[in-house]
């Protein structure tokens, strides 16, 4: 073992406590780039996060799936390496990349021993700098990514999630989940030309983030990402410009039948104004984790679940706020014979909550629970790099890993009571019904 392991380890945790700030270092390249790394001893491993600006939102509205299929084409060869020279290169060492497309990013992780980093840090840029895009490689990821979208059709969750976006949002809407058969037709469609097309447009230093975290000096892995990485140009990096939804009028009911399933999936929901940056976001997030954060501790679990025991599993989110307003709904699982007991029990939970407010107590519990899910969160080196980006990605500052308890501890009950007037609207959601289940449910036709 090299020297620089000789130190006594440090707990990853305690890099989020005083002064985690000023031990990141943080540099800008002249391509636009952003580096960042933080050095943690607490294991002999190394852990990467990264983004570009290439996700579902940049893409051609009629190729939906290019963003995802670019970004998963990153690894399948290199000018000078195939598939399999690539991944077995990365299991020697046991080392991983991979990537992965969003609503508004081309997602990268990667990990390995800090020894392997310098072959991590190689490998990484020569996948993003020099895919080759093999059509046999392409072919295969084509018919992968089918079988998957295929897959997921049979899901009452998901199918249930699918109709909601496609209700509340319109297409060009990154939130809107197109129908299966749609997405299949867009993804057997692409040419190795447009994957091509879609990474020269998008994929460059100029919106590229890259945050590490693990047994290396900070200073050493910044230098070891510029030199690789310098000259990693590409287009102009692109502002998301999405004016939030209008909110909807009334409610609104919609069937999906999914054949030869015992149970159906319930969401209640609508499009959320909620962004990242929003002054009041940590009000909402409070306000819906004391709703229903947790099937066992939240309002929603403790009367639908152990006091009517209508479910196993029902919970409410927000679905990724992020650079634009996503959906917010709750979910449940119920018995074909309870959907109708499960969504008026949902309700009145929630018209309850929205009329009386949260509990002084309620909210206390909240942000001790909040304040210490977030501790845990960076007890790992991959944690810890995924906050760095954060704090990167939606311009929250390199302090925001040490002002987040503040920021939960400092909200009122007025400002909670606030938020949950503002997006929780119970006479204004749509419900979607997923499941084998009668068409009687559905206020419009059942979707197939």
């Amino acid at each position: 073992m090299t020297s620089e392991f000789q130190q006594e380890p440090e707990v990853a945790g305690s890099s989020g406590g005083a002064g985690f700030s000023s031990r990141v270092v943080r540099e800008e390249l002249a391509t636009g780039a952003v580096l960042l790394a933080l050095e943690n001893r607490a294991t002999p491993t190394v852990s990467l996060r990264g983004s570009l600006r290439a996700g579902s939102y940049f893409e051609p509205r009629d190729r939906p799936g290019l963003a995802r299929v670019t970004a998963e084409m990153l690894k399948r060869g290199t000018r000078g390496q195939s598939k399999l020279e690539l991944a077995g290169a990365l299991e020697s060492v046991g080392a991983d990349i991979e990537f992965e497309a969003d609503a508004f990013a081309a997602q990268i992780s990667a990990r390995s021993l800090s020894q392997d980093f310098p072959l991590l840090v190689s490998m990484l840029a020569e996948m993003l700098r020099e895919p080759s895009f093999p059509a046999d490689e392409l072919e295969k990821l084509k018919q992968q990514t089918v079988a998957a979208v295929r897959e997921q059709q049979s899901d009452t969750r998901w199918r249930a999630y699918e109709r909601l976006t496609q209700v509340v949002f319109d297409k060009a809407n990154p939130f809107y989940a197109h129908a299966g058969e749609r997405l299949i037709e867009s993804i057997n469609s692409i040419t190795v030309e447009d994957v091509r097309g879609f990474y020269e447009k998008f994929y460059g230093g100029r919106s590229l983030i890259l945050s590490v975290v693990g047994c290396v000096r900070a200073g050493e892995a910044v230098g070891l990402l510029r030199e690789a990485l310098a000259d990693f140009g590409g287009p102009e990096n692109i502002d998301v410009t999405i004016a939030d939804p209008l909110p909807q009028e009334g409610e609104r009911r919609e069937l999906v039948v999914v054949r030869d399933k015992a149970n159906v999936d319930v969401l209640l929901g609508s499009a959320a104004p909620l962004r990242r940056d929003a002054a009041d976001y940590y009000a909402a997030l409070l306000a819906n984790r004391a709703l229903g954060e947790s099937t066992l501790s939240s309002r929603l679990g403790l009367q639908v679940r152990d006091v009517e025991g209508l479910t196993y599993g029902i919970a409410s989110r927000f679905r990724a706020p992020t650079l634009a307003a996503g959906p917010w709904y709750i979910a449940v699982s119920v018995n074909p014979g309870n959907v109708e007991r499960a969504i008026g029990s949902a309700l009145n939970v929630l018209r309850e909550y929205v009329r009386e407010g949260i509990r002084p107590d309620e909210l206390e519990d909240e942000k001790s629970s909040a304040t210490g899910a977030f501790k845990v969160s960076l007890s790992t080196n991959a944690g810890l790099a995924a906050a760095l980006w954060n704090a990167e990605f939606y311009r929250l500052g390199l302090d925001y890993v040490e002002r987040y308890p503040e920021h939960v501890r400092s909200v009122t009950v007025e400002e909670v009571n606030a938020a949950i007037r503002k997006y929780f609207r119970p006479d204004h959601l749509t419900i979607v019904v997923a499941g084998d289940i009668e068409a009687a449910h559905a206020e419009h036709p059942p979707v197939a």
